[in-house]
């Protein structure tokens, strides 16, 4: 069943409180509540009945989830019906998570020509982000615009965080500038609104603005700022943080904890991670959860699951994302028996049902594990349809143990649910490559140019000294930067000396041999160690990666730990790889 918001339509004509429809753009489901409940019964009998007496009924309604207002509902008790009665009613369902229902006593106010005043809008508002619905939102914009409470700091706090959540950071910025008065949940609300729309860096900007402005952040804050800096993968910023909140005091709560752990997780310091951890006093399912998977990107599986035991032994029960960050840990270490009894467990010892992304880590582990008969049981078997990561995780593991015709298998499902996706592509080509099947190559080449498709550019990032630096895949001549032209060349002539090949078989099959090696020697994040080495004395440095890292820097970057003698930590779009002394984390299994 459907409902959204202008034209009402009862379900029925007879005297009742049933779910309704609400007919406009945004759509969001009801539950229709059957016409003879518990509910519809007093009310029918106790006509007429006062604000308490109603208000107390709907009450103990609510937490049967058994009423669904309705248009004649407030007609019928319209004189008992005040302001107060439903800003009650709307903050109840809106605390019981019932939106919808909150949305719709808001419109029934506005028909019976009730005046909301400053406790209306912050709850309604709250009920409309979670919805979802942004033109909604700004209809009770202009509400509060007609109704003088433009200098209302609640209310304008409530509209900066929905215009954020329902997907307008600009317009949420633009109303934070123009409100006179803002407090400190003001400032979080336009911080999350960046956060949630993935605008990191705008985030961590407003939140140096609000330290300049000099408003005191708490903790709410921190665990916003702490989020931007975790998906940047900004160590040091994230540090200078960690540093605030120590030095003023802040309560590190069980939030304010996990987000810390979660930070320096995403930033490759697992020490600094664990410290967090230990230090915290109150844990919660989250807390388990993030450490758990810091060990599983950060390549200490065995950690991963030594964890998953502990917590059992503390008597919390894990839930569909501990189970998540364990099969990463077997995944990434290439522990199949080890998989194959936690994916048991999940559903037999805890009984939950698997989500595709956990079918998604058995296929990747069976796959690579070289039990690919095994896999296509599993994608065979489960209840959910195969996605596309089922088959992208698929065609991975065929192209890794050369199975072909599985892989091409794989290929052709793709293309039917994401045939204009550029990742398939590259992975199929790659196969073939690797086969040096240099026909079949031309002819994904072929087929991705008559469909205007394009692979992603590579791209990696360096943070030197609290600023961000960026590198795509190009020669450095070509952007005038000599320097880190030189350095390369020299890098590429040095790492030679201490056995560096390069894997041309990767490159492009129609080049010649120097032509290959050329293309190889700039790959993005060879840019950023580059550069990296010659303005950070660090003993680490962190480069990210917005794809996988591919063979040739794999090892380029293992010779280039030992020769410079400097520890790389590398973070792709899969894991970390932590480079010292001429080997990797990974052990070469990614």
């Amino acid at each position: 069943m459907k409902a959204s918001l202008k034209t009402f339509t009862q379900f029925s004509s007879t005297y009742g409180f049933r779910a309704y429809t609400i007919s406009a753009s945004v759509d969001f489901p009801m539950r229709e509540i059957p016409a003879q409940s518990h509910m519809n019964r007093k009310v029918a009998c106790d006509k007429p009945i006062d604000q308490f007496s109603l208000m107390k009924l709907i009450d103990s309604s609510i937490a049967s989830n058994e009423f669904a207002p309705t248009p004649l509902l407030f007609h019928e008790f319209s004189r008992s019906i005040d302001v107060n009665f439903c800003n009650t009613l709307i903050r109840r369902y809106t605390d019981s998570k019932n939106h919808s229902r909150a949305v719709f006593v808001y419109t029934q106010m506005r028909k019976l020509n009730i005046l909301p005043d400053s406790s209306t809008f912050p709850s309604v508002l709250k009920s409309v982000s979670q919805l979802c619905c942004g033109e909604v939102g700004k209809s009770i914009h202009c509400n509060a615009i007609q109704l003088g409470f433009t200098s209302d700091v609640y209310t304008n706090t409530a509209l900066v965080y929905m215009y954020g959540i329902c997907g307008q950071p600009a317009d949420a910025h633009q109303l934070f500038d123009e409100i006179p008065e803002r407090n400190v949940v003001t400032w979080n609300s336009l911080i999350t609104s960046y956060t949630h729309n993935r605008m990191f860096r705008e985030a961590i900007d407003v939140f140096r603005e609000m330290l300049a402005s000099g408003v005191k952040p708490g903790e709410v804050t921190m665990v916003g700022v702490l989020s931007a800096c975790s998906h940047l993968g900004t160590l040091n910023q994230g540090r200078w943080i960690h540093d605030y909140i120590v030095k003023n005091r802040l309560r590190v709560n069980v939030y304010v904890g996990t987000a810390l752990i979660d930070m320096y997780a995403k930033c490759g310091d697992i020490d600094e991670a664990i410290k967090v951890f230990e230090t915290m006093g109150l844990k919660n399912i989250y807390t388990w959860n993030v450490l758990i998977s810091a060990y599983a990107m950060n390549g200490q599986g065995e950690a991963a699951l030594q964890t998953f035991d502990r917590m059992i032994v503390e008597d919390l029960k894990p839930d569909h994302v501990t189970f998540l960050g364990v099969l990463c840990a077997c995944c990434h270490q290439g522990f199949v028996e080890e998989g194959r009894r936690l994916f048991s467990s999940m559903i037999n010892q805890f009984g939950l049902q698997p989500k595709i992304v956990h079918y998604g880590c058995m296929i990747d582990l069976l796959g690579r594990g070289g039990f690919l008969d095994e896999a296509m049981e599993i994608i065979h078997s489960m209840k959910l349809k195969p996605d596309a990561i089922i088959w992208r995780t698929l065609l991975g593991a065929c192209r890794f143990l050369g199975r072909e015709e599985l892989g091409e298998f794989a290929f052709c499902k793709l293309l039917e649910l994401e045939p204009t996706n550029g990742e398939n592509y590259v992975l199929i080509s790659n196969a073939h490559t690797q086969k040096k099947k240099w026909t079949e190559v031309g002819e994904v080449r072929e087929l991705m140019d008559s469909g205007g498709i394009k692979k992603i550019p590579g791209c990696s990032s360096i943070e030197i000294e609290n600023a961000v630096y960026e590198f795509k895949a190009s020669d450095p001549l070509k952007t005038g930067n000599e320097e880190i032209h030189k350095m390369l060349q020299d890098m590429k002539n040095q790492l030679k000396l201490a056995g560096y090949v390069p894997e041309t078989e990767i490159a492009l099959y129609d080049i010649n041999e120097e032509e290959k090696e050329h293309n190889l020697i700039y790959h993005s994040e060879k840019l950023a160690l580059a550069f990296g080495l010659l303005h950070s004395s660090d003993p680490t440095l962190r480069i990210m990666k917005n794809l996988r890292i591919c063979q040739d820097c794999h090892q380029f970057f293992k010779l280039a730990s030992a020769v410079y003698k400097r520890n790389i930590v590398v973070r792709d779009i899969k894991r970390f790889h932590h480079f010292t002394g001429g080997l990797c984390s990974c052990k070469d299994y990614w």
